[in-house]
C-alpha cells in the first residue's frame, strides 16, 4: 500500500505529489485515533476474533481501492483512507503485542528486535510485491496511457486484496480465548 496508494494517486490520477501526501494523511490520524478503544476491543473480543475479522476487512479495502478512478471524488478517497488507516494499524498493533504473548520478561528486549526486524522484513516484502504486481499488469508503463495504467494498478489492488483475505488462515488456529494481559 505504501508504494500503490501514491503511484495511483501521482501517476494514476495525476494528482500533485503534495495532493497524493495529503490525501495519505488520513491513515496516520486513523492509526492515532485508534490507540485510546483498542485494549478494550482486544480485551472484550479476543485476539482470535479481532485478527480474523479485521483481516478481512483489510483485504476488502484493498480491494475497494481498486474503485478509485479519476472521477473518485477526494472525500471518498480521504474516507476510505481513513478506514484503511484504522484498520491496519489495529492489525500491526494486534500482531505485534500478540508476539509478545508467551515471551518471559528477560527475553522482551530480544524479542523486540526479532519482531521490529520481522515488521521491517513484511513490509518490504509488501513494497516489492506490489511492484511486481503492478509490472505484471502495466507492461508497457512507458508507453501506456492513464488508463491504461489505472487499470493495471486496480488489478494490483485486486491481487493483493485475495491473499490479504486468504491469511486469515494463519490466525484460525488462536485460541479463542486468548486476551492481552
Amino acid at each position: 500500500m505504501p508504494f500503490l496508494l501514491p503511484l495511483l494517486y501521482q501517476v494514476g490520477l495525476g494528482y500533485s505529489p503534495v495532493q497524493s501526501g495529503l490525501l495519505i494523511v488520513p491513515q496516520s490520524l486513523a492509526a492515532m485515533s485508534l490507540r485510546i478503544a483498542m485494549p478494550q476491543i482486544l480485551r472484550r473480543l479476543g485476539y482470535r476474533v479481532v485478527l480474523l475479522s479485521n483481516t478481512v476487512c483489510l483485504g476488502v479495502l484493498i480491494w475497494l481501492f481498486a474503485l478509485v478512478g479519476l472521477h473518485t471524488p477526494a472525500w471518498v478517497i480521504v474516507a476510505q483512507t481513513f478506514c484503511f488507516g484504522f484498520f491496519s494499524s489495529f492489525q500491526y498493533t494486534s500482531m505485534n503485542t500478540l508476539a509478545y504473548a508467551d515471551i518471559e520478561d528477560s527475553d522482551t528486549s530480544m524479542a523486540s528486535t526479532i519482531a521490529s526486524t520481522a515488521q521491517q522484513l513484511s513490509m518490504s516484502f509488501g513494497v516489492a510485491t506490489a511492484s511486481l504486481a503492478t509490472a505484471f499488469f502495466v507492461p508497457d508503463r512507458f508507453h501506456a496511457g492513464s488508463r491504461e495504467l489505472i487499470a493495471g494498478i486496480h488489478h494490483a489492488f485486486a491481487a493483493l486484496g485475495a491473499p490479504t483475505i486468504m491469511s486469515t488462515l494463519v490466525f484460525r488456529n488462536l485460541r479463542a480465548t486468548t486476551a492481552p494481559p
